[in-house]
């Protein structure tokens, strides 16, 4: 059994000590984020392995300890820098984040589309997709001479998870206590 040299709570206390303070619905297993690799992970209480088809909500696509990035000492260093330092990026600028969209834009843009905007994680990349969506669409009824009310409701799929913020409240429907005593919008 891996156990993070930083921690001092066993992998068995972890349920019971979380429990006191947060709420404990999540997965019953504890990771262990060190044995953990690619797209396997590891409970650190048993040390069973489980193929990852979860990765965080998306947010770890490449899987945990991906090779290439942590085998990488330089790329660590700069992480941990980064990490250690997190400025907010759409208001303060550093040289990490222009070189960063800088690749991006070549790796993944589109001349197209050449203007990026970055959220940091699933639910707030939701509710910003919806403020464009609404935006555009205002825009669009004013300019036809229609009231820029109008377009104001999002069509979404039942029993589906959108996060837990604001708007994405109003499309999350999978179980009623993610959005109970929150106000929605009556969007179909």
């Amino acid at each position: 059994m891996t156990v993070a040299a930083a921690s001092t709570i066993h992998p068995g206390e972890v349920h019971e000590r979380l429990g006191r303070h947060v709420l404990t619905d999540g997965f019953k297993l504890v990771l262990d984020p060190l044995a953990s690799r690619g797209s396997w992970i590891v409970d650190a209480r048993t040390s069973e392995k489980f193929l990852d088809l979860y990765s965080f909500f998306a947010s770890a696509p490449l899987g945990l300890n991906a090779p290439g990035l942590v085998d990488d000492p330089e790329f660590m260093t700069l992480l941990a820098q980064v990490a250690a330092n997190k400025p907010a990026n759409p208001d303060m600028y550093t040289t990490h984040y222009a070189e960063f969209v800088e690749t991006f834009a070549r790796v993944l843009g589109d001349p197209e589309l050449p203007r990026l905007f970055f959220v940091e994680g699933g639910a707030l990349a939701v509710e910003n997709a919806l403020k464009t969506a609404f935006d555009w669409k205002s825009r669009r009824n004013e300019a036809a001479g229609r009231s820029p009310d109008l377009g104001t409701k999002v069509l979404h799929l039942r029993r589906a998870f959108h996060g837990r913020s604001g708007y994405t409240l109003s499309l999350t429907n999978t179980e009623p206590n993610k959005t109970a005593r929150f106000p929605q919008f009556d969007w179909p």
